[in-house]
């Protein structure tokens, strides 16, 4: 009776383990997988064991019953030894085999070997004679069968100890500490059931190994993981937003830079007057200071100066700012004027600082530009740079109305800096224009810089740096990281192309497909990160870059000996010489006029 009390106890405990494991969807990899199954057979184990007491003891009554069901109850200690071998092998082999695809075809032929040898032996268990005792006290069977089964389990736990000391400095402590309680469990078992065979503990041990599983392999719920995925995403987004806007910037410089050398080659070409040649000058100054606000005020992040940042002690959330101003102008622009609000996703929410005068500047500068522009477009777009607790915002509100003259942009720059009566009585009535909006940004701590252009319209871009409000809860982003690398089922793609619009299109894409998508603006920081030792399945690459072609990128990743597959992006002019590309060691190519097919068929 107290065996049988085991057998129930272990049958209660293990169904309410199914209960809480299957009660939540869980991330599905092979190691769930195969402890999906062994839970499920437990159960069935231990029932199939207490019909075996009940069979065994009343065997003049239904004899057919009884040798049904001790022989199934012996296919079933096979069986499941089979499975767990299987895991054993997963857990050995997981860090020893680096190439996905070997390891996959590896783990396939062990099952297939399990599924061979668990056949073989059913069918030579269930043809073995089986005895069974009852003396009225105790009932067990035993014989060749039990004989059998009991040489086979021994065979089989020598291997997993084979493999696991083979193995064992690829082997995680926690994943092979339920193979090694199994076997010696199962050993002392062993002992037990030879000195008492009426004693049935192999399926109580089983139990109990399965509740140590249940701690020691990786059992997430998807509700979880779904909340690092997501998090992960945030991250990769704010660091590729931050990659395509310093690549805007860094765009942005070539026409100041370009606009120095023309004045250069003008002034070697003949000889000038003073006026012209001071001319010229204040052409180099301009183009010059130009260069300097972009990289001192906007790209140059370490030049973070805290002695300049005003922290207030009132907060503000910067989302919540930019969404009333949103909101105040969306139906506000032309019918024939394409206006564009574009915020930088994951700035810090809350920061320190004047949300009123804030809002008062950048209200007032947008409704000028759309006050001045009847045709064309007006942008509105804002970034941000984190370096430890502070934050510098970036705005740029551009448009194509009315062009606005030096001499009056230099007379907004060159004023006096402080706030009379008559502009705190503007700013009351939001009667705020250019020259004010200039003094209150400085007045803020901030720049504000005014571009002159040849063209129509007018850019200002403002820049201030703001006090971040800390959050106590604080995400750690290395583990998402590694846990989300470590459970990657999709294969992680690298886009090398320096066109945002078609890397978001891509990236949109591919993403709807499953794949996890990191991006490169240009050739050299993709270089740097194969050579950081970031890990890719596919890298995609765009031929026609500007500063490094995609030739040019092949060949720099093929000299850090790179194995990711590589596949180029190539415009409809140059799909009749692809066949070159493929010569020069591109693995495929991608026609960009066909992107959704095209991706789908050749990312695999």
């Amino acid at each position: 009776m107290n065996i049988i009390l085991l057998q129930l106890t272990s049958l209660v405990y293990i169904v309410f383990l199914n209960v809480i494991y299957f009660s939540k969807n869980r991330l599905s990899t092979l190691e769930n997988n195969i402890y999906k199954r062994l839970l499920v057979l437990n159960v069935f184990g231990l029932i199939i064991e207490l019909c075996c007491f009940y069979s065994v003891a009343n065997m003049d009554i239904v004899p057919v019953f009884n040798a049904i069901v001790t022989k199934l109850l012996l296919v079933y200690y096979f069986g499941f030894i089979m499975i767990y071998t299987y895991y054993v092998f997963i857990v050995a082999k997981n860090n020893e085999i680096e190439d996905q695809k070997k390891f996959t075809a590896f783990l396939e032929k062990v099952k297939n070997i399990c599924w061979i040898v668990f056949i073989i032996n059913s069918i030579i268990i269930c043809s073995l004679k089986l005895n069974y005792y009852n003396d009225g006290n105790f009932v067990y069977s035993y014989g060749d069968a039990v004989n059998y089964l009991s040489l086979s389990l021994i065979v089989v736990m020598s291997i997993w100890l084979i493999v696991i000391f083979k193995n064992f400095k690829n082997v995680k402590r926690k994943k092979y500490l339920p193979i090694v309680v199994f076997i010696i469990l199962a050993g002392i078992a062993g002992i037990i059931q030879k000195t008492y065979p009426q004693v049935l503990l192999t399926t109580p041990v089983e139990t109990f190994v399965l509740f140590l599983m249940y701690f020691t392999i990786e059992n997430p719920d998807m509700r979880m993981v779904d909340e690092l995925i997501d998090n992960r995403k945030i991250i990769e987004r704010a660091s590729e937003e931050k990659a395509i806007f310093l690549f805007k910037m860094s765009q942005g410089l070539k026409e100041p830079v370009n606009n120095i050398d023309k004045e250069i080659e003008l002034y070697k070409e003949k000889h000038f007057n003073k006026e012209e040649v001071n001319e010229i000058i204040e052409n180099i100054d301009k183009n010059n200071k130009k260069i300097g606000y972009l990289i001192d005020e906007i790209t140059g992040i370490d030049s973070f100066n805290t002695n300049n940042i005003i922290k207030l002690q009132k907060t503000y959330n910067i989302y919540s700012l930019l969404e009333n101003i949103k909101t105040k102008y969306k139906n506000a622009n032309h019918k024939d004027v394409d206006y564009k609000f574009d915020v930088m996703q994951n700035m810090p929410k809350e920061m320190y600082g004047d949300s009123i005068k804030l809002k008062q500047i950048l209200s007032s500068l947008l409704s000028l530009s759309l006050k001045n522009t009847h045709t064309g477009f007006v942008l509105f777009d804002v970034n941000s740079f984190t370096r430890y607790d502070i934050c510098r915002l970036v705005i740029s509100i551009k448009d194509s109305g009315t062009k606005i003259d030096v001499k009056e942009i230099n007379n907004i720059l060159d004023q006096n800096l402080e706030i009379t009566t008559n502009d705190e009585l503007k700013i009351e009535k939001n009667d705020i224009d250019l020259a004010l909006a200039y003094k209150m940004i400085k007045s803020l701590g901030g720049t504000m810089y005014i571009k002159d252009s040849n063209e129509k319209g007018i850019e200002i871009t403002i820049t201030i740096d703001q006090y971040i409000v800390v959050d106590d809860e604080i995400k750690n982003n290395s583990k998402i990281d590694n846990y989300i690398k470590e459970r990657r089922n999709s294969k992680k793609i690298l886009l090398v192309d320096d066109s945002e619009e078609e890397t978001r299109k891509i990236k949109t894409i591919l993403e709807r497909f499953g794949y996890d998508v990191s991006i490169s603006m240009y050739g050299q920081d993709a270089i740097d990160r194969i050579n950081n030792k970031e890990k890719f399945d596919i890298i995609l690459i765009d031929d026609e870059m500007s500063l490094m072609n995609g030739i040019n990128v092949l060949y720099e990743l093929n000299n850090l000996k790179n194995k990711s597959k590589k596949i180029v992006l190539l415009g409809k002019d140059k799909l009749s010489i692809a066949k070159h590309y493929l010569k020069d060691g591109f693995d495929n190519f991608i026609d960009k006029e066909n992107l959704n097919q095209e991706l789908e068929e050749k990312i695999q």
